[in-house]
């Protein structure tokens, strides 16, 4: 049995071998074949647990309502975040710009990531794709399998605001390469042209560490006129800040980029928006797409060649502002259709365009940078409760200790703002209780708690809303036994509470966590009770056994208008 495993782990690994290899955002890097990746695997990624969040890639949040995120492919990720997203948000409403971070002009990767695309909104079907590509073969490998791919080279994400000349900078090195030291950057090219800056960084792996160290050692060693510009601890470049690079291009005549394949690569971009000509070897993945011959030389990638064409542009000695000006001339078009990318992927979600027009919106920071995707996610959610907090009038920070998220916070907000004078009843205190007294304003707010603690804290921090003490006679370890029997759920209730009816009722609480505490039988059995005609009942939480029986048996399924996912399941219905 050993035996058969080892001869079919082999044979395994030898396909994967033969379907290919793809390569990362900086380099080379193993990857599962074609098979490996397919739709068995994507459905596993899809039904993962929902915290689960691993992955490591490209992400950047464009739009925050509805949610719209630019993303790379990136390893064993061919939909960028999009999966991780999902595990989180669900199938919340949400568009997806995909770019490739390293070509994908061969066999296998469009294939690939169709089957993840069909997978994928086959599970999501609010999700909306579109695919931007660095060149026009990656664009017509996606058109060919169906997926919804045009030709829009990223480097226009590259900051002009950032990446400037520099009045009164004084030149100092003939050319600058800003790679990192990996084989596939093939620094070796540049050892004939006399003065080299490298700007560099190091993936923190012990492997890239030592890699580093050797091809540094051999690139000063072939001449040692060369200088790395990064500063230096323990024997490593220390990453420099996007600002920090521009000043180091600043320093240097000609930029270099001499990799025969990879991404769009942002340097090269960097290099023109600074001002510097581009010294190019022959090349695939689309770092030449923004070139001008005036000002770009593709040469031979041989030392010598690479030399004369350094050489060749200090001669022509373009000034930097015509470089930037002639740069910025042929990516504004491309933003603009970027912009009506935007607008026509936000329309389709429901929402309305904001990008018709004015300054290029994306200025304050360069290119999509790579994080954990959990780490991104983070960010992304503090930016929805920041945005949504500035929209209601109440500051960034109104929303900071609120435990709900903005994807779950926003339907009940739209909710009692389309109600004028609103009577909106909450069961359970908390951080969000000013919240939501701030949000119904005008209205009369209520809240429910059996928890003398919370219940005090919050009176203390209201101004107007009114707390009443409940009490709950259920436990969550009784709720099979209690679903039918609603003369059991009978609450007592406050008079004050018990004489009206309520436009808007979030039940979010009691405590139903553990098989000891209360568990929310009673509170959405009373707000079936209490809900206006016309009015509407959220249940947070509503993932969980307890919350979906009940909510189905006394708010009725059919009612259902609205299902968002963030911190946790919020289910609306309607009445």
């Amino acid at each position: 049995m050993r035996l058969k495993k080892l001869i079919l782990r082999a044979i395994r690994k030898r396909l994967e071998r033969a379907l290919g290899r793809d390569a990362g955002p900086k380099g080379p890097k193993k990857r599962r074949g074609t098979m490996a990746m397919g739709r068995r695997h994507a459905h596993r990624r899809a039904t993962q647990k929902p915290r689960d969040l691993g992955g490591f890639g490209p992400a950047r949040l464009l739009s925050a309502e509805p949610p719209v995120l630019l993303a790379g492919i990136s390893r064993h990720e061919n939909l960028g975040i999009a999966s991780a997203f999902a595990r989180h948000y669900g199938n919340s409403k949400a568009g997806f710009v995909i770019f490739p971070t390293w070509s994908i002009e061969r066999h296998g990767p469009p294939q690939t990531i169709r089957r993840e695309f069909l997978d994928h909104v086959g599970h999501y079907p609010n999700h909306r794709f579109r695919f931007i590509c660095n060149t026009p073969a990656e664009t017509a490998l996606l058109q060919e399998v169906g997926l919804p791919a045009i030709f829009l080279n990223k480097n226009f994400m590259v900051s002009d605001r950032i990446f400037r000349p520099l009045a009164h900078a004084e030149v100092e090195f003939d050319a600058v390469y800003n790679a990192r030291f990996m084989p596939v950057k093939r620094h070796e090219l540049a050892a004939a042209v006399p003065r080299v800056a490298y700007v560099a960084y190091v993936d923190p792996s012990a492997e890239r560490r030592e890699r580093f160290r050797g091809l540094y050692a051999e690139t000063i060693a072939r001449n040692p006129d060369h200088a790395l510009l990064n500063e230096m601890v323990d024997g490593l470049p220390v990453p420099m800040s996007h600002e920090q690079v521009n000043g180091a291009l600043s320093r240097a005549a000609v930029g270099l980029i001499l990799s025969e394949i990879e991404g769009s690569s942002y340097a090269s971009m960097e290099y023109m928006l600074a001002g510097l000509p581009v010294v190019s070897t022959p090349s695939k993945g689309g770092r030449d797409v923004f070139f001008d011959p005036e000002y770009c030389i593709v040469c031979e990638p041989e030392p010598a060649a690479v030399r004369d064409a350094v050489a060749a542009l200090r001669a022509r000695n373009v000034p930097r502002e015509i470089i930037r000006a002639r740069t910025l001339a042929r990516i504004e078009p491309e933003r603009r259709r970027f912009l009506a990318l935007l607008d026509d992927l936000t329309g389709e979600l429901g929402g309305r365009g904001r990008f018709d027009g004015g300054p290029w919106p994306f200025g304050d920071a360069s290119g999509v940078p790579w994080a954990r995707f959990k780490e991104h996610l983070a960010t992304f959610a503090e930016r929805l409760r920041a945005d949504l907090g500035e929209q209601l009038g109440l500051g960034a920070d109104a929303l900071a200790n609120v435990q709900l998220e903005a994807v779950e916070l926003r339907p009940i907000v739209a909710a009692i703002h389309e109600r004028p004078g609103c009577a909106l009843l909450v069961f359970g205190c908390g951080n969000d209780s000013p919240f939501w007294e701030k949000v119904n304003r005008g209205g009369t707010t209520a809240f429910l708690e059996d928890n003398p603690r919370w219940a005090a804290d919050a009176r203390a921090r209201l101004a107007t809303a009114r707390v009443h003490d409940v009490q709950y006679r259920t436990k969550v370890s009784e709720w099979r036994t209690l679903l039918d029997q609603p003369a059991e759920l009978a609450m007592d209730l406050p008079a004050g509470i018990a004489s009206r009816r309520w436009d808007v009722i979030l039940v979010d609480g009691p405590a139903g966590h553990s098989d000891t505490q209360p568990g929310r039988m009673q509170s959405i059995h009373a707000a079936s009770q209490l809900v206006a005609p016309g009015g509407c009942v959220f249940v947070h939480d509503g993932q969980r056994p307890v919350e979906q029986a009940f909510a189905e048996r006394y708010l009725g399924g059919a009612r259902l208008f609205v299902e968002v996912k963030g911190r946790a399941v919020l289910k609306g219905y309607a009445f």
